[in-house]
């Protein structure tokens, strides 16, 4: 989902939905821009969007942490191929270089993992990929997580997905720094 316009007073921009995180989250990925190293094959992808609250403003320094399977279906268990964070600029924006992951048994979409956390509780979801035609075919596909994927001239595709996430509030255990933290 990409959000345009910031939604007037009376109205919110949707929460991104939450969803499982499966089994292959691993502590500790490093910050990157991008998850292309040697070794990785497969196509390209850049993705790029905005972390915002519901009122459409902008999360500073946000961490968005991505991860997926290889261009094969397969996690890396044992060290952080494919795994990586990066924060939100002053204007709540981010970008990940990263390949089109695989699909494996028993899902039948391609999907990206991430995790997004401001000044809020972690938002744990996956993305996908609207020229996946087995999204449709996925149970956990929800078409206000598909990636809008477009091919640029040279042939590496580009997405953008903007995450809309609540902050604390007064109501949760925080401190007054924190919910002076939020926007």
């Amino acid at each position: 989902m990409t959000v345009t316009d910031a939604p007037s007073d009376t109205s919110l921009l949707p929460l991104t939905p939450s969803q499982i995180e499966g089994p292959y989250f691993r502590l500790g990925a490093p910050r990157r821009e991008s998850l292309i190293e040697p070794g990785i094959t497969g196509e390209r992808l850049l993705l790029s969007g905005r972390v915002l609250t519901p009122r459409g403003k902008p999360i500073a320094n946000a961490y968005v942490n991505f991860w997926m399977s290889d261009d094969e279906g397969n996690y890396d268990m044992l060290g952080h191929h494919l795994h990586g964070y990066t924060v939100t600029d002053a204007d709540g924006r981010y970008k990940m270089e990263m390949i089109e992951p695989a699909c494996y048994e028993p899902r039948q979409a391609k999907h990206i993992h991430v995790k997004v956390q401001g000044v809020s509780r972690m938002l744990t979801t996956q993305l996908f990929l609207s020229d996946d035609e087995g999204r449709l075919r996925d149970r956990w596909f929800l078409p206000e997580l598909e990636i809008n994927v477009q091919e640029q001239s040279n042939g590496t595709k580009y997405g953008t997905f903007d995450f809309v996430i609540e902050q604390v509030t007064e109501k949760d255990n925080v401190t007054r720094a924190s919910l002076a933290g939020r926007v």
